[in-house]
């Protein structure tokens, strides 16, 4: 069984799990386990200028020697810290180029609502629409927009966000502001990219879903991570980003999606409850902690 497809809102499609280069791989050269991801059948890498490691990506995809068509690339502009002129979202998506190698990204997204320099999230996004039309990005996207950031854009977009890459997991789902979120965007067809969707398993451990997802693995024949990772896109419909250094378990999670087959609703749902009995977020507190409850 091959890697499905998500369809986004664009008309353009990309598999439904991806390699993603950031925690792990954060700013570390990261050329050999980008191989390793590749040669073992991931076809979506995910980068970012923040992680600054954009060129081990390009070298990897050189050293595989496979056809640009066939691998989705999608990077995010902007980084902690960084001076406007080094967050100008054309400035960093031609230097993301040079260092992948390629004359375009499939997905390119602003990696935080607070990265976007001297210009408003709408006027931003009016960059963004036209790196669009003159094809250097496939598709456009945000990562970490809450509800209250999408609104501020949503009046003048001519072009909706394909996606909104947010950590996304059993114990963070559930609040107010991720409900509300979730719904705007299903509201616009903005899939949801999910990361961090095994905080439960080795961030958060001990806690209400372990059982429940224990055993719906062993009901599947999968282990637990594949559960969490399967729960994630199935829940919300759309794309799960993880990553590993070790190759065996960038298998396992590849198989996740690519094996196991989709949970019942009943396993769905059993997992989102189960996950209301705690909350948890391990990533962006600097967007969340001042975002609407």
């Amino acid at each position: 069984m091959s890697v499905p497809n998500v369809k986004l809102n664009d008309g353009t499609s990309m598999p439904i799990i991806g390699f993603g280069t950031g925690t792990a791989h954060f700013g570390r050269e990261c050329t050999d386990m980008v191989l390793e991801a590749l040669k073992n059948g991931y076809r979506y890498l995910d980068t970012a200028q923040q992680y600054r490691n954009a060129g081990s990506v390009g070298e990897a995809i050189k050293r595989w020697r496979g056809k640009r068509e066939d691998v989705y690339i999608l990077t995010k502009f902007g980084a902690d810290g960084a001076k406007p002129e080094d967050i100008e979202p054309r400035k960093v998506l031609q230097d993301q180029l040079k260092l992948l190698g390629v004359d375009y990204v499939d997905l390119y997204l602003v990696h935080n609502p607070f990265y976007t320099g001297n210009l408003t999230l709408a006027e931003n996004w009016k960059v963004m629409e036209q790196l669009k039309s003159e094809g250097l990005c496939k598709s456009i996207g945000v990562s970490n927009y809450r509800e209250e950031d999408l609104l501020a854009i949503k009046d003048t977009w001519k072009v909706p966000p394909a996606v909104n890459q947010v950590e996304f997991n059993p114990y963070n789902f559930h609040a107010d502001n991720m409900l509300r979120l979730l719904k705007l965007c299903k509201d616009h067809d903005i899939k949801i990219e999910c990361y961090g969707p095994l905080n439960s398993l080795f961030r958060s451990t001990n806690g209400p879903v372990d059982s429940v997802v224990e055993e719906i693995a062993r009901q599947k024949g999968a282990t637990p991570a594949q559960v969490l990772i399967r729960w994630a896109a199935d829940y919300t419909g759309g794309v799960v980003v993880t990553t590993s250094r070790d190759s065996a378990r960038q298998k396992e999670q590849l198989e996740a999606v690519s094996k196991i087959t989709p949970l019942s609703e009943q396993q769905v749902q059993a997992i989102a409850e189960a996950g209301k009995g705690r909350f948890y977020r391990h990533f962006q507190h600097g967007v969340w902690n001042p975002a609407k409850p």
